[in-house]
């Protein structure tokens, strides 16, 4: 309960000052965000074609690249997901991913655990769940004041295989990426 008056304070305080200096920038094609997915094989594993779509309406736009990747079939199978999101043309949108780098946290049940962490020096979060009938892991970073990277992994709890992947990423040079 605490942590969570704690953020809304914090998203309080930065919707003020969101709304006194923020000025809309224009965001990356999708086309350009796909350079910075990983391209690395993980064995076993398929790496489908990427794909990504960039997108205004009523004077905001975003923009996301995906790609994703596939082992096995039916109950067994495991699909990890990477998405990299363009949030300059959103004036709140960068507000609430920016409150992930404040906030230092670790939680953790009989069924897995959700944390803060920092990958490549950038501040995100991730979680496991262990339960047998819903195994996920997720990783979610803001990276230079505009992107949100995501890596969603479903069948499996190992987030090693999302770190491997973010490893092959080349997060500061997207942090310098401004159209």
């Amino acid at each position: 309960m605490k942590k969570r008056i704690a953020f809304f304070l914090i998203l309080t305080a930065g919707c003020f000052f969101l709304l006194t200096a923020q000025t809309t920038q224009k965001t990356v094609s999708f086309k350009k965000l796909q350079e910075f997915l990983p391209k690395i094989d993980l064995s076993g594993f398929n790496r489908l074609k990427p794909g990504g779509e960039t997108s205004s309406a009523m004077g905001m736009s975003t923009s996301e690249a995906h790609v994703n990747y596939e082992k096995g079939g039916g109950d067994n199978s495991i699909t990890i997901e990477v998405k990299i999101n363009d949030m300059a043309g959103i004036p709140f949108a960068q507000m609430g991913a920016s409150m992930m780098g404040m906030t230092e946290f670790e939680n953790e049940t009989e069924n897995g655990y959700e944390k803060s962490v920092k990958v490549q020096g950038f501040p995100g979060t991730e979680k496991v769940d262990n339960s047998e009938d819903n195994k996920s892991t997720e990783i979610m970073l803001y990276v230079g004041n505009r992107f949100t990277v995501e890596l969603h992994g479903r069948g499996t709890s190992d987030a090693a295989l999302l770190h491997k992947l973010l490893d092959d990423m080349k997060l500061a040079d997207l942090s310098k990426l401004t159209q």
